[in-house]
C-alpha cells in the first residue's frame, strides 16, 4: 500500500497547510492499514483514533490542546451520520476524503471543492454514481436533500447560470435523467421546452381535452403538482413562462371549441379567458326564464375560477361573471308564489333571516359595483347586465307586491321604529348610537360580518318597521324621545313630542336635551385617539348622511357602487369610540332604499291629482280628499299609522304598489326611498357589545419592507418595542398594500410579540404591473388607527425580456 500511503500523506500535508483540524470517516475501514505510515510521516500532526469512545477523543483534545493550536487528524471508522456525538468536534474542522479513491472527473472536483456543502446523507458520494448525482444537485441548488421540484424552480429562474455549471461538470445526462424520473420530461437543459412540458402536463392532467397531450410530460400528475407549487412559491416566474409559451397556442379558443365549462387546469391565462367567454355567452344566450337554473350549474365553475391563480394574481377578473351568476342563482331560490301566502311578519322574517332575501340585494349591489370597476371588456356584457337586472327587478316585484296588499290594513313589519328610543336608547356612560341615513338592512349585515371577522364583539342584528313615509325627515324623528306626529300644511310636517322637527338642528337639540352628545361621523374620525381616550364616554349619538347623499346626488350606478365604502366608516367609528371607553353601540338607520333599473312606463303611476304632497314613492293628503279609485296605489290612513306609533289625525298616505313610482317632477330615477318595499321598510338595528378596554403599556413599532421591491412576494418586518416582557392581549396588526387607494394585495394580519415580527405579503401581479410604487399601510385592528404609511418603489419585471433563454 506504499503508493496509496504516499498519496494520502501528500494530500494531508496540503490540507494541514489550510486548516488545523481534519476528520477522516472510514466506515468500511478501507484505510486502516495505512494509518501507521501516515502517523509516522506526519510528525507535526496528532493522529487520534476512535476506539469506541467519542468522549475519550474529546477529553484528549481538551487536555492536550485546550486552545486548539495544534494540528489534529481524527480517524473515525464509522460513517458521518453514525458519528453524531462527534459533531461538536467536527464543527471545529473539515472532513477529509481520500482523493486517490475518487475518479478524476469534473463533477468529483466540483464536489471536493464544495466538500462542506455536501449533505451528510451523501458523504460517500465517491463510491456511488447515484449518490454522486444527488450530491451534485444538492450542492448546486443548495438543498439538504433530493428536492427535484426545488431544483427545477431554481433552474427555471436562472437557466443560463445553472446550465453552464451543469455542462461544465458533465452532468447534462444526469439532469436529463432527473427530469425523466421526476416528471417524464425529455427537455434536457432547454428551459422553454422544460416549462412547456410541465405546463401542458398540468393541462393534460386536469383538462377535459387530449388536444395538448403530445406536448405534455409523461407523468402528468407530477407535472400538475409541480405547477401548483410553482404558482405558490415563484408566481412571477410562473407567469412569465406561461404567458410566453401561450403565445404559440390559442388556449381560449380550445376552451370555447370544447364547449365545456368545467376545466380544472390553471396553467394558462387563456383557459380563464375562454371560460369567461363561455359563461357570458350562456348568460346572454340561454332562455331568459332558465337563467337562475343555468346560474346554479355555473356557480361551482365561476367560484373555483375566481379563487384560482390567474384571478388571485389580478391578471384575470372573474368578478362580473361570478356576481352575475350569484345574483341569478339567489333570485332562483325565491318562491314568489310562497310570498303571496305570507303575513307581513313572515315576509319580514324571510327577508332578515341569516340566509334571507337580503342576500339577493347584497349580491346585486356587488354585481353593479363589479361592472363599474371592471377594466376588462367582457363579451356580451351589456346583454348580460340587462338580463341580470331584469331578474332582479322581478325579484323586487315578486316579494313586494304581496306586501302592498297587507300594509293598507296593517302597516307594521314587527316592532315599530317609533319605539326605538325606549327599546335601544341608553343614557348610561359608554353607549353610542350610530344613525346612518339610508343604511339598508343588507349593509348592516356587511358591517356585522366585517366586525365578526376582525373582533370577538357580541353582536345582535334585528330590524324594526320603518315609520311612514320612509323618508329622512320621518325616520330620523322616529329615533327621538316623544310621540312622532305627522300633519299636512303646504308640505308634510313632522313633529316629535309636539315640537316641529324642521331639520337636523331640531333633532340635535332634542337629543341634547335628553342627555346625549351629538356629533357627525366625520368629527369622530378627525378627533385624535389621544383626545378620545381622555374624554368620558358620555352617551353619544353619531350621525352620518353619506349613503343618502350619494343616492340623491348621483343618478347612475356610481352612487350604488359607492355605498359599501360606508361600511368601513362605521366599523372604524366603532373601533375608535371603543378606545374612548364606549362598550355598547347601536347602529341603525332612518330608512332603507331601493335601487332599480330605470323604471319602465308600466311602473310609473299617475299621481293622485288632488294630493297636495306628491313624491316619487309616496303622496300625502287629508282624509277627506277625494281620490280616483285605483289599484295602482294603496292608502294608509291615520288609524293604521297609529299602529306604527304615529299620531297623524286626518292624514292619509298613498303608496305605489311594489317598486312603482308616482309620476312626479325631480328626484332620482334609480335610487328611491319613501315607499313600502321590504328594502325601504326594514330598518336595521345592530347592537354591538365590546367589553371594557384593557389598559396596556404603550408600544412603538418600526416597520421595514424591501426598498425597492424586486419580488411580488415580500417580507414585512415589524419591530415592536415596549416596557412589557409580553403583550397581553397581543396586538393584532393588519398590513395593507395599495396603489391609488386600491388594494393590490390581500390584507395580512399579524399577532405581534415583543421584538421582531415578520409576515409575507403577496402582491398581485396584474395590479402592480406597470406601476412605479406601492403604498404599505399598517393598521391596529383594535383601534383602526394607522400605525405607519410608507411608499416603496417597485422594481419588478413582468415581461418577456428576462426569460433567461432565447425565444
Amino acid at each position: 500500500m506504499g503508493d496509496l500511503a504516499d498519496s494520502i500523506i501528500t494530500e494531508l500535508r496540503q490540507k494541514f497547510d489550510r486548516h488545523p483540524v481534519w476528520v477522516w470517516y472510514d466506515a468500511q475501514e478501507k484505510y486502516k492499514g495505512v494509518l501507521d505510515e501516515v502517523e509516522a510521516a506526519l510528525d507535526d500532526v496528532t493522529l487520534a483514533r476512535y476506539d469506541g469512545s467519542y468522549f475519550e477523543l474529546k477529553r484528549r483534545l481538551h487536555e492536550e490542546d485546550p486552545n486548539y493550536e495544534k494540528n489534529w487528524l481524527f480517524y473515525i471508522p464509522e460513517s458521518r451520520n453514525d458519528a453524531r456525538w462527534f459533531r461538536d468536534v467536527h464543527a471545529l474542522g473539515r472532513q477529509y476524503r481520500v482523493g486517490q479513491d475518487i475518479d478524476d472527473t469534473p463533477v468529483t472536483q466540483f464536489l471536493v471543492e464544495h466538500d462542506e456543502e455536501i449533505p451528510d446523507a451523501y458523504e460517500d458520494w465517491g463510491q456511488n454514481r447515484e449518490v454522486q448525482r444527488l450530491a451534485f444537485f444538492c450542492v448546486l441548488f443548495d438543498t439538504a436533500g433530493p428536492e427535484t421540484d426545488d431544483w427545477v424552480r431554481a433552474y427555471l429562474s436562472n437557466p443560463e447560470e445553472y446550465r453552464e455549471t451543469i455542462e461544465d461538470n458533465a452532468m447534462a445526462d444526469a439532469w436529463d435523467a432527473q427530469l425523466r424520473e421526476g416528471y417524464g420530461v425529455t427537455a434536457g437543459l432547454d428551459p422553454k421546452e422544460l416549462a412547456t412540458q410541465l405546463l401542458f402536463g398540468e393541462v393534460a392532467s386536469r383538462a377535459p381535452t387530449s388536444r395538448y397531450d403530445e406536448l405534455a410530460a409523461d407523468d402528468t400528475r407530477a407535472a400538475a403538482a409541480f405547477c401548483d407549487e410553482w404558482q405558490q412559491y415563484t408566481p412571477a416566474e410562473f407567469t412569465r413562462y406561461a404567458q410566453k409559451i401561450a403565445e404559440d397556442y390559442d388556449l381560449a379558443k380550445a376552451v370555447i371549441d370544447s364547449d365545456r365549462i368545467h376545466w380544472d387546469t390553471t396553467a394558462f391565462k387563456g383557459i380563464d379567458m375562454g371560460l369567461i367567454r363561455l359563461v357570458m355567452k350562456r348568460l346572454a344566450g340561454e332562455t331568459y326564464a332558465d337563467l337562475p337554473d343555468i346560474a346554479a350549474d355555473l356557480q361551482q365553475t365561476v367560484t373555483e375560477r375566481q379563487d384560482s391563480f390567474w384571478s388571485n394574481e389580478d391578471l384575470v377578473d372573474w368578478s362580473v361573471p361570478v356576481l352575475a351568476v350569484e345574483t341569478l342563482q339567489r333570485v332562483g331560490t325565491i318562491d314568489a308564489d310562497e310570498a303571496k301566502t305570507l303575513s307581513s311578519a313572515e315576509l319580514a322574517q324571510k327577508y332578515t333571516s341569516d340566509d334571507g332575501w337580503w342576500q339577493v340585494d347584497a349580491a346585486y349591489r356587488q354585481y353593479v359595483n363589479a361592472t363599474r370597476k371592471a377594466t376588462f371588456p367582457y363579451p356580451n356584457e351589456t346583454t348580460v347586465k340587462k338580463r341580470v337586472t331584469k331578474h332582479y327587478m322581478s325579484f323586487l316585484q315578486g316579494v313586494n307586491r304581496p306586501l302592498a296588499d297587507i300594509l293598507s290594513d296593517d302597516p307594521t313589519l314587527g316592532t315599530s321604529q317609533t319605539s326605538f328610543y325606549d327599546e335601544f336608547a341608553d343614557l348610561d356612560n359608554g353607549t353610542a348610537i350610530i344613525i346612518c341615513d339610508g343604511l339598508r338592512y343588507e349593509l348592516a349585515e356587511a358591517i356585522k360580518q366585517n366586525l365578526g371577522r376582525r373582533t370577538d364583539f357580541e353582536q345582535d342584528l334585528g330590524a324594526v318597521s320603518a315609520a311612514l313615509p320612509s323618508i329622512t325627515e320621518v325616520g330620523m324623528a322616529a329615533h327621538l324621545p316623544g310621540e312622532l306626529g305627522l300633519s299636512l300644511e303646504d308640505d308634510l310636517v313632522v313633529t316629535s313630542g309636539g315640537e316641529e322637527m324642521a331639520g337636523k338642528s331640531d333633532r340635535v337639540e332634542r337629543l341634547s336635551a335628553a342627555g346625549f352628545e351629538v356629533v357627525d361621523m366625520d368629527e369622530v374620525s378627525s378627533i385624535s385617539l389621544e383626545d378620545l381616550t381622555e374624554t368620558d364616554p358620555v352617551p353619544r349619538v353619531v350621525y352620518s348622511g353619506t349613503i343618502d347623499k350619494l343616492g340623491e346626488s348621483l343618478d347612475d350606478d356610481a352612487a350604488f357602487s359607492q355605498v359599501a365604502s360606508h361600511v368601513d366608516d362605521v366599523e372604524r367609528t366603532v373601533q375608535r369610540l371603543k378606545q374612548a371607553g364606549y362598550t355598547r353601540f347601536v347602529i341603525t338607520s332612518d330608512h332603507g332604499f331601493l335601487y332599480t333599473d330605470r323604471l319602465s312606463d308600466d311602473l310609473k303611476v299617475e299621481s293622485p291629482d288632488l294630493a297636495p304632497v306628491v313624491k316619487r314613492r309616496f303622496a300625502a293628503a287629508d282624509n277627506d280628499t277625494p281620490l280616483v279609485d285605483t289599484d295602482k296605489f294603496i292608502e294608509v290612513g291615520s288609524d293604521a299609522l297609529s299602529d306604527l306609533g304615529i299620531n297623524a289625525p286626518g292624514l292619509k298616505l298613498l303608496f305605489p304598489r311594489s317598486v312603482a313610482c308616482f309620476k312626479a317632477q325631480g328626484g332620482n330615477m334609480q335610487y328611491f326611498h319613501g315607499g313600502i318595499s321590504l328594502q325601504e321598510l326594514l330598518v336595521p338595528c345592530l347592537t354591538v357589545t365590546t367589553g371594557e378596554t384593557e389598559e396596556s403599556a404603550s408600544i412603538s413599532y418600526d416597520v421595514s419592507t424591501p426598498d425597492p421591491i424586486t419580488n411580488s412576494i415580500i417580507s414585512v418586518e415589524i419591530e415592536a418595542k415596549s416596557g412589557q416582557v409580553a403583550f397581553d392581549p397581543a396586538p393584532i396588526l393588519e398590513i395593507r398594500a395599495n396603489i391609488d387607494d386600491e388594494p393590490v394585495a390581500d390584507p395580512v394580519t399579524m399577532e405581534v410579540s415583543p421584538g421582531t415580527n415578520s409576515e409575507r405579503v403577496r402582491l398581485k401581479q396584474g395590479a402592480i404591473s406597470g406601476e412605479s410604487s406601492v403604498q404599505f399601510e399598517v393598521i391596529d385592528t383594535d383601534t383602526r388607527e394607522t400605525i405607519t404609511r410608507k411608499t416603496v418603489e417597485l422594481d419588478l419585471l413582468f415581461g418577456d425580456d428576462d426569460m433567461g433563454f432565447d425565444v
